[in-house]
């Protein structure tokens, strides 16, 4: 049986739901970086080219990190989705 799908039906009082529950997964926020490159941008176009291109090179550095870090936390949930549980010893694979 697919593990979320059993998670979800197991009852609240069940010692097996806090075992097999889900993990956090990350929330990727591009607002900081999109607003580092848009200052980027504003900078350069001011005449202060290399600083404003630096900036935007922070700006996409930190887009990269961001997106990094997601991708990480995505994963587990990934695995989680592609687990199976045994109804006879409530083992999982």
């Amino acid at each position: 049986m697919d593990l979320p799908h059993y998670w979800k039906s197991l009852p609240a009082e069940s010692p097996l739901k806090g075992e097999y529950a889900p993990p956090a997964g990350g929330e990727a926020s591009y607002w900081v970086s999109v607003a580092v490159v848009v200052l980027g941008i504003a900078t350069a176009a001011s005449g202060a080219v290399g600083l404003g291109l630096a900036v935007i090179v922070a700006g996409v550095v930190w887009g990269a990190v961001v997106y990094r870090q997601a991708a990480e936390a995505e994963a587990p949930l990934e695995r989680l989705h592609d687990s199976r549980v045994c109804l006879a010893c409530a083992s999982k694979f």
